[in-house]
């Protein structure tokens, strides 16, 4: 058995982790710069504000309703999700963290166990030590776990928090109520495709011949199809380095400045950087992008982006940022007004397993004890205390978060304060 453990409206909850004064009251978290809501509790869902919708459009349901707005802060999110995975570790020793409030279980060797009042008890733990409500849905397989805990988010009433998949009895009602739109990876474009030939749930989608599946959606639609009727594809996924690390931002204000651009980029050079070495690998390619804002017609429109390839593999981020200036001034044009920049780095090696040129500098080894002091001094003192000159030292740019709550779990500075009275 595979379970999936998911935080209900996550960054809501997170949001009312220390505000009791939120409790059932409408919350919404929106996305960087303050754009659109990326998160509901259910009572904003209830008043009708959709996934996605732009901050500027609600704005009288917000007021209307008294609705609790926040800027996204996910160093709090990332700090509560780690909360979860570690309560979770002691009742499932293999997990598989999916994203920041979802986490896969794998239950195999577990047979002598109630694995329902397991997760129940698994899901009480983790509301009564952090009061983030959870529900577990428990399947065969992973995608039918992903079935089994839409069903017990959408009927909570009825199964409580915890809902098994374990029979084909179950397997055929659960894919009879199921959109098949709404099955993990299936996407709106395959969904309009099939609801042409008249397979409108997940059932109708199990019952077409496996060579016409394979035909239409690769070998990547048939697992999925085999994994609907029970018969397991995937096993958990291991901790893998990522193959693409990348930075972008959305400008709360548009620019012409190649200054400004390029305190921005050099940055974002920063920021993945940081992230390589996390994982001890180092990159190949550069990637910087500029673009104006499309949404604005009535501005000239120009967007480009430019691929540099690296002397030598490496993680350096004074290497990298000075390859991602000189990317950014071949790229740059004036009388443009730029509304998102970002960097991306792609081709890695392990740190240990790099292969140099005979005839170039290699920077990397030069600059490595350098980022080795800026890591650990940014670590322990906060992060950004230590950066590069073409950074913008005094932060004078910086997103949009007006509503952004204070890191109680996070800083020492921002801890709440009790009065005893």
């Amino acid at each position: 058995m595979f379970g999936l453990i998911d935080g209900n409206n996550f960054y809501a909850s997170c949001e009312r982790l220390f505000r009791p004064d939120l409790r059932d009251k409408p919350v919404i978290v929106l996305s960087n710069n303050d754009g659109c809501a990326i998160a509901r509790s259910q009572e904003a869902k209830d008043l009708g504000i959709k996934m996605g919708a732009p901050a500027f459009l609600i704005q009288d349901v917000i007021k209307k309703h008294n609705v609790a707005v926040f800027s996204a802060n996910f160093v709090l999110y990332g700090d509560i999700s780690n909360r979860i995975v570690n309560i979770s570790r002691r009742y499932c020793r293999d997990i598989e963290i999916y994203s920041v409030d979802e986490s896969f279980l794998d239950f195999h060797g577990y047979e002598y166990l109630n694995l329902k009042d397991h997760c129940n008890d698994l899901r009480n733990t983790v509301f009564n030590g952090l009061d983030i409500p959870c529900s577990i849905g428990l399947a065969p397989t992973k995608t039918l776990a992903k079935v089994a805990n839409k069903i017990v988010k959408k009927h909570s009433n009825e199964l409580g928090h915890t809902y098994l998949i374990d029979s084909q009895n179950k397997i055929e009602k659960a894919l009879k109520w199921l959109p098949l739109e709404d099955v993990w990876g299936i996407g709106r474009r395959y969904a309009e495709r099939f609801s042409r030939i008249g397979v409108k749930k997940a059932w109708d989608f199990t019952q077409l011949p496996e060579a016409y599946v394979q035909k239409e959606m690769g070998i990547y639609g048939l697992r999925m199809h085999k994994e609907l009727r029970g018969i397991p594809q995937y096993e958990l996924s291991e901790h893998k380095a990522k193959k693409g690390i990348g930075t972008s931002r959305t400008f709360d204000k548009r620019t012409d400045n190649l200054q400004v651009l390029k305190e921005r980029v050099s940055t974002f050079a920063f920021k993945c950087s940081e992230k390589l070495r996390k994982q001890n690998s180092c990159c190949n390619f550069i990637t910087v992008f500029i673009t104006t804002d499309r949404f604005k017609v009535d501005l000239k429109q120009y967007s480009n982006s430019i691929t540099i390839a690296l002397p030598n593999p490496s993680s350096s981020a004074i290497e990298l940022s000075a390859m991602a200036l000189n990317g950014l001034e071949k790229i740059y044009l004036p009388y443009f007004q730029y509304k998102k920049a970002g960097v991306m780095l792609t081709e890695f090696v392990p740190d240990n397993e790099r292969l140099t040129s005979l005839f170039d500098e290699d920077l990397h080894e030069k600059h490595k004890p350098i980022m080795t002091v800026i890591d650990r001094m940014n670590k322990r003192l906060g992060a950004d205390k230590i950066k590069l000159a073409s950074m913008d030292i005094q932060r004078t740019w910086k997103m949009n978060q007006k509503n952004l709550s204070p890191c109680h779990s996070t800083d020492i500075n921002q801890l709440l304060k009790v009065k005893a009275v």
